[in-house]
């Protein structure tokens, strides 16, 4: 069974448009010279040389010493540089080249997401990154523990864990699939080129590495897009082209307000879903709470989250944008059946090869790609050093209760790390053997974060849940979102698929298309499985807080060892039991009593020499 697009009797091309329009967009497009390469390797070179900076030279200093500045920067790190490693942390290789092949298939419904983002900055910064500055923690999995049980707090680090590991290879994947497409060069061997860059300045420089080079990359990343963006709308015609076919083709589409959960893209599936779905990643993920809790006040904290949102949005806007300008390409081109929708995520490395032959623009290929390579590097970085932290701190310090030296502390860091790397490399056999393996794990990353989500804000909303809510509220909302995510996946690969936005303009070719339904009757479905999957995260946050508080109030007992009133939403202070109030504090005293008790450690983790003022004889020598 197909559907047929119609279309219109006006054409909207001119012959002066037409004239602007030197070749068609296929999305067969490819290509790289010698200029691009050389762009590529120096950024690469620059991106490595970070790492080795702050690992080598920046120990002549406090730089490396021990392993909370390893994970954690000392917690003294600038605001800048760390509110572009949370910019790097979730804008990725999958966000440049997902989102405008997302917009060229069905039209701009989605940019709404950026009103999601922007509410969900606000709630975090103003319910539950008070909590953590306030606590002061090394991992935000470490709340758990004391609002709960070590038990809870291992729980939620294992959901973690699955979440980063399915993700690792997604984030290899993309660059080095975008790599593929321009170059011509093996996906296993970009890949691995990527794992050994990253995973050198990572395991050496700990976090500070992380977050300078994240700047740095996240940098090229926004100098790739915008000029993309720049280039792609002259080669379209111009700003004002852009703007009229996109609307004139049906791609400018904001205004699908439907109620209906099964659309894949409408206003309330992007502003509602979307925020839920942030706030889950923002508030309490270890790869962002990590970064907060290395600045040294709340304020440059919220600083720091606000310049995250900004850049965000600016970052989701440029990639729409391209979006548009490679459609108006296709269209004004003559609507090539190649590329027709839908397309997949190659559009964009086609679209910057066409715009560079057609704009006569040597190099832009090669910046793009580095700008590709860079995100994903840096979402990569994030995630290792976040993973070495949660195992070290909250699996082996607070739920196993085992502790070394800490130079076999920071090897082990260091280890983790490694292998990490190596597993995800490794996983990219499985991606390219088994296809479906992106949509799962995207699907698993929605299922471990919405559930977490639901416990933290169990644990800081609900003072009656204890750890028997918590756990049951976990599995519960684990569940919902596994059992929907798992269902849309198994349909989609067996055919079913959302078709492409309509659209009703003759194009310059007067051709018309004919597209192929999905193999799959959705009316033959259970519902759950059709659902957008803008709403996955939410039905799974629901179903924690849901069940988790009504298990909590009819099994859990109350323990006054845990009414402490910064244990909490400052916004829920009202209504906590008085005991609460007058025990504010207690827990923050006794965890920097024990962190002054702790002796510092006594050597180095990494390269050793560290040249530290040494007093002998009265005299000051390094």
């Amino acid at each position: 069974m197909s559907v047929t697009y119609l279309t219109s009797d006006v054409p909207f091309v001119n012959s002066e448009q037409l004239q602007s329009i030197k070749m068609a967009f296929t999305m067969t497009e490819g290509g790289f010279g010698v200029g691009d390469y050389v762009v590529f390797g120096v950024l690469c070179a620059l991106s490595c040389a970070g790492g080795i900076w702050y690992s080598a030279v920046g120990s002549r200093t406090k730089a490396v010493r021990d392993l909370k500045d390893y994970l954690l920067g000392g917690k003294s790190m600038s605001t800048f540089p760390v509110a572009m490693s949370l910019i790097a942390s979730y804008v990725s290789g999958v966000t440049i080249l997902g989102t405008p092949a997302e917009i060229y298939n069905y039209g701009t419904q989605y940019w709404l997401v950026i009103v999601g983002v922007a509410l969900s900055c606000l709630i975090v910064a103003t319910v539950y990154l008070p909590v953590f500055c306030t606590l002061r923690l090394s991992s935000s999995y470490e709340y758990l523990q004391l609002r709960f049980n070590r038990h809870v707090r291992a729980v939620a680090s294992f959901l973690f864990l699955l979440d980063e590991v399915l993700f690792l290879p997604m984030v290899i994947y993309v660059p080095a699939l975008a790599f593929n497409q321009l170059t011509g060069f093996n996906v296993f061997a970009v890949g691995g080129v990527m794992v050994l860059i990253c995973g050198l300045y990572t395991a050496l420089g700990g976090l500070r590495a992380v977050v300078w080079t994240d700047s740095w990359q996240t940098g090229v990343m926004f100098i790739g897009v915008l000029l993309v963006a720049v280039a792609g709308t002259l080669a379209a015609g111009g700003v004002t082209n852009v703007f009229n076919t996109a609307a004139e083709s049906g791609r400018l589409e904001l205004s699908n307000w439907s109620f209906v959960p099964y659309e894949r893209q409408t206003g309330w599936g992007a502003v509602v879903g979307g925020f839920l779905y942030w706030t889950c990643f923002n508030s309490v993920n270890q790869t962002m709470v990590q970064r907060y809790i290395a600045l040294p006040t709340k304020r440059k904290a919220v600083t720091a989250l606000g310049i995250f949102c900004i850049g965000a949005m600016l970052a989701i806007s440029l990639c729409v944008w391209c979006g548009l300008a490679a459609w108006t390409a296709w269209v004004q081109g003559g609507c090539d059946p190649r590329g027709a929708p839908l397309v997949d995520d190659r559009l964009l490395p086609a679209f910057v090869t066409y715009v560079s032959k057609v704009q006569r623009l040597p190099g832009l290929a090669g910046v793009f790609l580095a700008g590709v390579f860079g995100a994903g590097l840096s979402s990569l970085s994030a995630v290792l050093n976040a993973c070495a932290l949660v195992v070290l701190e909250d699996l082996m310090h607070g739920w196993m209760k085992v502790r070394f030296r800490p130079m076999v502390e920071g090897i082990l860091a260091r280890s983790v790390t490694a292998a990490l790397a190596v597993s995800s490399l490794l996983m990219l056999i499985v991606i390219e053997k088994l296809g479906g393996v992106l949509g799962v794990a995207t699907a698993l990353s929605a299922i471990a974060a919405s559930a977490t989500c639901g416990i933290f804000t169990l644990g800081m909303g609900c003072w009656w849940v204890g750890p028997r809510g918590a756990i049951a509220g976990g599995i519960a909302g684990a569940v919902v979102a596994g059992t929907i995510s798992m269902g849309t996946q198994a349909a989609a690969a067996a055919g079913l698929r959302s078709p492409p936005l309509n659209f009703t303009t003759e194009c310059v070719n007067n051709a018309s298309f004919v597209f192929e339904n999905s193999a799959v009757d959705p009316e033959s479905l259970f519902p759950l499985f059709r659902l957008s999957y803008h709403w996955i995260a939410p039905l799974g946050l629901f179903a924690t807080i849901t069940v988790g508080a009504i298990v909590g109030y009819i099994f859990d007992k109350k323990d006054d060892s845990k009414m402490d009133a910064e244990l909490y939403f400052p916004l829920v202070w009202r209504w906590l039991p008085s005991e609460a109030i007058e025990r504010a504090g207690e827990i923050r005293r006794m965890l920097a009593t024990k962190e002054v008790d702790t002796p510092a450690p006594s050597s180095p983790l990494i390269l050793g020499r560290l040249n530290d003022i040494v007093q002998k004889g009265g005299e000051t020598s390094r």
